[in-house]
């Protein structure tokens, strides 16, 4: 390969080995999408939002033509179409960003905790944390969560040191910091799967970095596959722990070194306090070290050491919180069956990353390369086709998100390698040519990827009525005595673990894996002042769901012993595509009292 010219984009081995300029830019392209962030904030103000998306979609294209125009200008004669590419790719990534961090800027800074079904768990556990309630207790509480604490744990002591501990904005914000921090190890893998694939004089200069960094940072967002990953819920976390064992793959492959395996042993047991299925890395990095180790010897130690550090994890687990971590976190989720159509239908409607990791991996894996690089890649494709599968337990495609990550590094991998050659050619009418229909193709992808959104605020207004109208139905009241059915902020205040909960019913109502005798007996005995529910009068009242095959009791118990004294109207107003993930949560809520004079007892 010929030596690159001095303005082109692979700017010599120094580059490519400097430490800095990975965190540098990274730092440049989050500063630059929250600018533009606050720039459409600005736009948006006191505009109505047809109005305010014009004006932003005007803006944005200015923003590109100046961004080439002036690179254009300062070149002249000596401009190469594949800088010009890489500028505006950048720069649409970065306006894309900023669209991203408007948008999410909503959802981050709703004050109630009910935006998906697991948030009111998930704060529900850090009031545990801080008055000492166990994190798992008996299922007729109804009061635990179905997944690991690791990332309630870690997020409460972030915010708790910075004095946030119990802001549901600030919980949210921490989210975002775990996903830049995923986007920027994806970063780390993208430049050693070229060192690895490459001489060494292929170095990505900047703006390498800085497109990659934007485009990966928005695969960690996607509206496809990762959807939830801003809320309370252990997504983000479990994202940044997967891209993290991957670089320790690549770490391996690149210097299989004492450190590096005794890093791979520990993977498995901190992913398994993340999220369950995080323990497949304990099999794919077995996997890899049979295939593709170059030694034997290093699989006998990793596989004892590995299987050791679980065990002694699930042993603490078990030591602190008895068979009920079991049940709640093996048990019940061990019960939902996989359907094999619906993963299907989500592999389709991921195809984005399906095809871009492929596409990548052929890209980057002709010609020259080491055979454990291969490895490497089929270690991708093995977890991007289990998530896939497991994925059809929901209907949510946020089981494939992680994956979906390590596909976009080796998608913006193989397209580092395609340009390489570009770089070194004379600028002609046809490389131009070439260049413009390319970038026009990687746009339109970003599409189909769901980088794109709409511009505009997604909850609106009427939503925060809502919730100070549920908070003041717990004014002046004790907290434990109103029974809210998601959401937890309103009991954080008075430190209240409330149980009876409608995510942790409907999670075990359908499988059939719950004993509700507790709730029905604190229904009959009017434990309760106050509960508030919602679609009590629809077929999909979550506490007694219209397809299980055997009714809960608890709408029949409610009718018994509870009288209606009045309603929360639903949510209104003018909302943005998909304002809320699960609208179930911002409707009709029915307030109930007891019949007769024994409330409270």
């Amino acid at each position: 390969m010929t030596a690159a010219a001095p303005h082109s984009p692979f700017a010599g081995s120094r580059a490519a080995d400097s430490y800095w300029m990975p965190p540098v830019v990274a730092v440049g392209v989050l500063i630059a999408g929250l600018a533009t962030a606050w720039m459409i904030h600005w736009i948006a103000a006191h505009r109505q939002p047809e109005a305010a998306v014009l004006r932003t979609g005007l803006v944005f294209g200015a923003i590109l033509m100046t961004a080439l125009a002036a690179y254009i200008a300062r070149r002249r004669s000596r401009a190469q179409a594949v800088i010009a590419a890489l500028i505006f790719l950048t720069t649409c990534s970065i306006l894309l960003l900023g669209i991203y961090f408007f948008r999410v800027s909503g959802y981050v800074l709703f004050p109630a905790d009910f935006l998906v079904w697991p948030e009111g768990d998930f704060v529900n556990d850090i009031i545990k944390l801080s008055t000492g309630y166990p994190l798992y207790s008996a299922q007729v509480n109804n009061d635990s969560f179905v997944y690991v604490p690791g990332p309630q744990l870690l997020t409460f002591a972030l915010a708790f040191v910075t004095g946030h501990g119990f802001s549901i904005p600030w919980l949210r914000a921490m989210q975002l910091v775990y996903t830049c921090a995923s986007a920027f190890v994806a970063l780390l893998c993208w430049r050693r799967i070229l060192k690895l694939s490459t001489d060494s004089q292929m170095s990505p200069s900047w703006i390498w970095h800085g497109l990659c960094y934007a485009a990966l940072l928005l695969v960690a967002t996607n509206a496809i596959t990762n959807p939830f990953i801003h809320n309370l819920h252990g997504d983000a976390l479990a994202q940044l722990v997967t891209v993290t064992a991957y670089y320790l793959l690549l770490r391996y492959v690149r210097r299989p070194s004492g450190a590096a395996l005794a890093m791979m042993c520990l993977a498995a047991p901190a992913g398994f306090l993340v999220k369950q299925s995080l323990l497949i890395w304990a099999g794919l990095f077995a996997a890899y070290l049979r295939l593709w180790g170059k030694s034997r010897k290093q699989l006998l130690i990793f596989l004892p050491a590995t299987a050791t550090l679980c065990a002694v994890t699930a042993g603490i687990c078990y030591e602190l919180w008895g068979q009920s971590f079991f049940y709640w976190t093996w048990y019940v989720l061990g019960k939902h069956a996989v359907s094999p159509l619906r993963s299907f239908e989500h592999l389709l409607d991921a195809w984005t990353y399906f095809a871009g990791g492929l596409l990548g991996g052929i890209v980057v894996l002709r010609g020259g390369y080491c055979r454990e690089l291969l490895g490497a890649w089929l270690i991708w494709l093995a977890l991007i086709a289990t998530e896939t599968y497991t994925s059809g337990i929901a209907w949510m495609l946020n089981h494939i998100g992680p994956a979906s990550l390590l596909a976009g590094v080796w998608l913006f991998s193989g397209l580092t390698r395609l340009c390489a050659p570009a770089a070194d050619t004379r600028p002609n009418a046809e490389g131009w040519f070439q260049a413009a229909a390319v970038t026009a193709c990687i746009a339109l992808l970003f599409y189909g990827m769901g980088f794109v959104r709409i511009p505009l605020q997604p909850i609106p207004d009427d939503a925060y009525r809502y919730v100070r109208d549920i908070e003041a139905q717990f004014a002046g009241e004790d907290a434990s005595k109103i029974l809210l059915d998601a959401g937890s902020w309103v009991y954080i205040k008075q430190r209240v673990v409330m149980g009876d909960r409608a995510p942790s019913i409907g999670e075990r109502g359908y499988t059939q894996t719950g004993d509700f005798s507790g709730m029905l007996s604190r229904i009959a005995n009017k434990r309760y002042n106050k509960i508030l529910v919602r679609g009590l009068h629809t077929p999909d009242f979550v506490y007694d769901y219209y397809l299980w095959p055997k009714s809960s009791g608890i709408r029949q118990a409610l009718a018994e012993n509870y009288r209606e004294t009045g309603r929360i109207p639903a949510a209104q107003g003018a909302m943005a595509p998909n304002w809320a993930e699960d609208p179930y949560y911002f409707g009709e809520i029915t307030i109930l009292e007891p019949r007769g004079t024994t409330a409270g007892l």
